[in-house]
């Protein structure tokens, strides 16, 4: 089962899109095969507090979208700044081979809608896509140039919307098969 964790944003969406999932708020997040963070509005208070914590604790594959890759980078010492940005089609580019970027094209179109960015990539992130505005449109634990990761987590963050359409659906569906192979392999 993967938990769909509701930040405000897309969950119902996402929720849909996956055969076995359950939609919880952040105060409500129980063990699980796999996590989706959602997209939301919010960037303070206790809910963000406690998905940092849970992030930092958590070994099982994670996918934090829009808010949710927010939440990521910061668990992982990343600041954020405002980037303003209203809904619009993105193109990104793939850097570096990952199993959430199956079967894309090096370019695919994404809607995004996101506010806010980090301000560098994380300690033991790579970008592994980056579109002409943002260099880290997508990033996955242990894809770094240069540095070898022991042990790297299967922990992957998309700054865009991809519940919203265009490629961006096959990254999820892209998780869910990793998800399932995972743990296959992990259990």
């Amino acid at each position: 089962m993967i938990l769909v964790v509701d930040n405000g944003k897309g969950a119902d969406e996402i929720s849909r899109m996956l055969r076995s999932s359950k939609v919880v708020k952040p105060n409500n997040i129980s063990p699980a095969d796999a996590y989706i963070l959602t997209d939301g509005s919010t960037m303070a208070g206790r809910d963000q507090k406690e998905i940092i914590n849970f992030i930092k604790k958590n070994n099982k594959p994670l996918l934090g979208i829009g808010l949710g890759y927010l939440y990521l980078g910061m668990a992982f010492g990343a600041g954020t700044k405002t980037f303003g940005s209203a809904e619009k089609e993105e193109k990104v580019t793939i850097k570096q081979r990952s199993p959430i970027l199956l079967d894309l094209k090096k370019t695919f179109s994404v809607v995004c809608n996101q506010k806010h960015v980090l301000d560098e990539c994380p300690d033991c992130f790579g970008p592994i896509a980056s579109s002409p505005k943002y260099e880290f449109e997508i990033i996955q634990h242990g894809a770094t140039i240069g540095n070898v990761v022991d042990n790297p987590l299967p922990l992957f963050g998309v700054h865009f919307n991809p519940e919203a359409g265009l490629d961006g659906r096959k990254i999820i569906d892209n998780f869910v098969k990793f998800v399932e192979i995972w743990n296959k392999y992990h259990m």
